[in-house]
Order: structure tokens, then sequence, then C-alpha cells
């Protein structure tokens, strides 16, 4: 079971992007604060410290309209994950992620790490790299017997 706080943490996370240097770099605290008060879209306003506080988990228990502004902010962002009020609150997983399967490889330092580099791809490079795993994917032809002889006897 996961925390608000851990799911919000997993979503900075996720709208990591690549700096000038190719460096992956995660939205600061102070910036998301400031891009949510400063969204015309909504009158929101959250302090750094608040923001902070949802992200170590001292504040649990955010109002509905936080919680909307959050989202609204890494909607903008290009995500892996699924970005919505829903997926913020609720300690139950849904989907893939209730799959032993997915759970275990998430767990595998490197996949994530596939996963975060491939989210911050365009489109035309995630078509790419899933073509180069799939040549990978693909079966290998069975090297033919030395001895000319059938094995399949």
């Amino acid at each position: 079971m996961t925390t608000l706080a851990e799911r919000l943490n997993a979503w900075f996370a996720d709208a990591a992007t690549t700096d000038a240097v190719g460096r992956r770099r995660e939205p600061s605290t102070a910036e998301v604060a400031q891009a949510i008060s400063e969204n015309p879209s909504h009158d929101v306003t959250i302090s750094r410290s608040y923001l902070a506080a949802l992200r170590n988990g001292s504040q649990t228990n955010p109002t509905i309209s936080v919680l909307t502004a959050i989202v609204q902010y890494f909607r903008a962002r290009p995500m892996t994950l699924p970005v919505s009020v829903n997926a913020l609150i609720n300690e139950e997983s849904t989907g893939a992620a209730e799959d032993p399967a997915w759970s275990s490889a998430l767990a595998d330092r490197q996949v994530r790490s596939i996963a975060m580099r491939a989210g911050g791809m365009t489109p035309e490079m995630r078509e790419q790299l899933l073509s180069i795993m799939d040549a990978l994917d693909a079966p290998r032809p069975s090297a033919p017997n030395p001895e000319g002889q059938d094995t399949d006897r």
C-alpha cells in the first residue's frame, strides 16, 4: 500500500526531464508550487513548504482543490504514470500495478531507469526503441546440427 506522499513523489520522478548535459532532473518542489500558484485557470495557491509537507508525508489531507491543481500541473507534462485525483488519493493499486510480474519488473533499478528515459522521448523515438526491443525479443534461428542429424526424435 502506498501513501499519498509516495505517489506524489513518483509523479515528481516521472516528470523528470533531461537537461542540457543529459542529466535527468525532477521539477523542484518550489518550481511546482510556483507553477500551481501562478496558473490562472484556478484560484489555488500552494506554498513550497506545504507541497514539501505533502511530499514528506507530514501533511496527509489536502483539499480536493489542491489535489486538482496538482493533477493539472502533472497532466501538462509527458508522464508514464496515470495522473488523476483518483490515482493520487487511492491507496489501493489499480490496473497493471496489481500484476505481480509488473511490480517485480518495476522493482529492478535498470527497468525503472529505462522506463523513465523512455518517458522523456518523443513518440517517434519510443517507436524506434520498441522496434529495437522487438528485434531483441524475436526468436533466434537455431543453429544447424553439425553432424547433420535430425534431433527431433
